[in-house]
């Protein structure tokens, strides 16, 4: 697949891996922690009357900083905004930021599919890591750094050394309450978090067959937390039917041809699979719950463009109701854009999380990058529903900080400790 949307992205018949091309750019994104930087490079390499290639296909959003003055004023925060409000404003580009007085559109992973901006057989450039999860979407996404961005705002295109490609094959009959962050935490743990290193993986199988669309945006999502440049899923119905709903009619759907060849093929069955855990400082740490022994938390999260989703606040929703979160332990949700929040009071999770003891905040990246309300203190302990546990990543360097499904994230908040399994603590 990767190669095939670079070669047509460069025009070129066919491409290799190792060959470096000029890929045409569909869709440009930056946020408010990288836009200004990129924007200054921008006019210092082209000139101060500069204008970007196509303002229809620049995105800006804001989603980093958008929490951090509920703590504190912080004018670094401030300035990087106005600055990115600024240029989008003088070129005429696409701007997500608010969609009322202090409430924020949502993360831009979540927001670009929501919003119509991603469809099937893109190249996608961001100012963010986790733009690789647009592959869900069957689009080359990768992401990309301040000057290569000023590039793609001037001209158009990025280089890009074409990537072999590893594919993963999953099958079986997943599990009851088994989701996509489970499957990526037990890739992470068998792979490593460098074991895509500059590489693309391409998700195939029954269970991707039957997986969700939100599913599939986190496992492609956390494919850069093995070091890959994208995590390739090609479209199907499943796809179409998304796409459509946010607006897109006419995309072109890129698939492997059944005879292509790939630099390794992992095959997992994963019909025992039970939940997994990463254990601090790394995503690799992984086990499986069972393995875990005691593990008492103080804080607990759900959010992020990897666990803020519609489907990730139902999974909660679903442990929450008719329960209490445990003494001593504080449990932060947030829904991952606007639209999202909005779906899930109508839904009424906004009411199970309320009267659970949960503190329900504003649409944005928050404690997942250390911003914000939910972020952990001295010695603390924490079980996340996030991407990324290095040190000092959600908090304070000495914490300590568990990933697990947003499932597992309310359980825990409810038992008091890293758990999978409801006693009857918590219910009334």
């Amino acid at each position: 697949m990767a190669e095939k949307l670079l070669a047509r992205g460069s025009g070129n018949a066919y491409v290799q891996p190792g060959e470096t091309v000029f890929v045409k750019v569909d869709l440009a994104m930056s946020h408010d922690a990288v836009a200004a930087p990129v924007a200054e490079v921008f006019y210092q390499n082209f000139g101060e009357v500069a204008k970007v290639w196509d303002p229809n296909r620049v995105v800006l959003v804001a989603d980093h900083f958008i929490q951090v003055n509920e703590v504190r004023v912080d004018p670094k925060a401030t300035s990087l905004y106005s600055k990115m409000v600024e240029f989008a404003d003088s070129q005429g580009c696409h701007l997500l930021d608010v969609v009322s007085p202090g409430e924020a559109a949502g993360i831009c992973h979540v927001l670009l599919p929501e919003k119509g901006f991603i469809h099937p057989g893109m190249i996608v450039a961001g100012t963010d890591s986790h733009t690789c999860t647009y592959g869900a979407f069957g689009c080359f996404s990768t992401g990309v750094g301040t000057t290569d961005m000023a590039n793609i705002f001037a001209m158009g295109d990025m280089w890009v050394r074409v990537p072999p490609t590893l594919l993963f094959k999953l099958e079986g009959t997943l599990p009851k309450y088994i989701t996509a962050k489970d499957i990526i935490l037990f890739i992470l743990g068998k792979i490593g978090c460098d074991g895509a290193a500059g590489k693309v993986m391409e998700f195939r199988g029954s269970i991707i067959d039957k997986m969700p669309m939100e599913e599939r945006m986190t496992l492609s999502n956390m494919a850069i937390e093995c070091g890959a440049m994208c995590g390739l899923i090609a479209p199907d119905e499943t796809t179409r039917q998304y796409v459509q709903n946010s607006g897109q009619d006419l995309f072109e759907e890129i698939g492997s041809d059944p005879d292509a060849s790939y630099e390794e093929i992992y095959q997992f069955d994963l019909s025992d699979l039970e939940p997994q855990v990463a254990r601090p400082p790394k995503p690799d740490c992984v086990i499986g719950i069972s393995q875990l022994g005691e593990i008492p938390i103080t804080k607990a999260f759900i959010g992020s463009c990897t666990g803020g989703k519609l489907f990730d606040l139902a999974q909660a929703a679903e442990v929450l109701e008719n329960r209490r979160i445990a003494r001593g332990v504080s449990l932060f949700i947030v829904p991952a854009s606007f639209e999202v929040r909005q779906k899930a009071e109508k839904l009424g999770y906004m009411q199970i999380f309320e009267a659970a003891g949960a503190t329900v905040l504003k649409s944005g990246c928050g404690a997942c990058i250390n911003a914000g309300l939910g972020i952990l203190g001295k010695e603390e302990t924490g079980v996340y529903a996030t991407n990324r546990n290095f040190k000092g990543r959600s908090g304070d360097p000495t914490a300590k900080n568990y990933l697990a499904s947003p499932r597992v994230v309310a359980i825990s908040a409810v038992e008091g400790k890293i758990s999978d399994r409801l006693s009857n603590v918590g219910v009334g």
